[in-house]
């Protein structure tokens, strides 16, 4: 299954958004923290003009606490990518796994390093079929990530495009400021603001 999202960059507080959607009738079903580490091989490859090619191939440990729940995950995300390099789809392959420490410890047994920590909080809002997570993302600011959860494996870029552009404009019709971006990538960005000590 290949699903779409866009994460956007929110221009306001994240209590300033949260009131908007609550008078829209939006409720807050989910508050999570999220610690991502991604691994990889590459690591020591890592330049300004490769990051996107040594995410995808890299394996991401999660962990993840949902409303006092532990979830711990290792994850693959294989993402579908136009010639512009905007995301189009992404096919996620994910296993449970209750011993993060030891999994890292495999994966650097197999020379993968840390590439990347990125850790956030999430706060969930749904109304009707529409779920919006803001994102607190350390070093990063407050995004914005809407997932479509239909099967879009097989569409055409333009199709997935068009969908896109259709969920962007939902988010505006809520009154959310953002900037013009649909695809803000955290661990890319994060990655590129520490090669260039930003």
């Amino acid at each position: 299954m290949e699903q779409i999202e866009i994460t956007v960059r929110v221009k306001e507080s994240l209590e300033d958004a949260i009131e908007k959607l609550e008078k829209a009738g939006f409720i807050l079903i989910r508050k999570s923290k999220v610690d991502d580490v991604y691994m990889s091989q590459l690591v020591d490859k890592l330049n300004n003009d490769n990051i996107q090619y040594i995410l995808s191939n890299s394996v991401l440990l999660r962990y993840l606490n949902q409303d006092g729940e532990e979830i711990k995950k290792i994850t693959y995300k294989n993402k579908k990518f136009d010639k512009n390099n905007n995301l189009l789809s992404e096919k996620k392959v994910s296993i449970d796994c209750q011993d993060l420490e030891k999994a890292r410890e495999l994966f650097e047994c197999l020379n993968f390093r840390e590439l990347i920590r990125v850790r956030y909080k999430v706060f969930a809002m749904k109304k009707d079929n529409i779920e919006f997570a803001f994102q607190l993302v350390d070093n990063l600011g407050l995004l914005l990530e809407y997932e479509n959860t239909n099967d879009y494996a097989g569409k055409s870029d333009i199709e997935i495009e068009k969908v896109k552009c259709k969920m962007f404009k939902e988010i505006h019709e809520f009154g959310i400021k953002t900037t013009d971006e649909m695809d803000v990538k955290k661990a890319e960005e994060l990655i590129y603001n520490k090669i260039n000590n930003l």
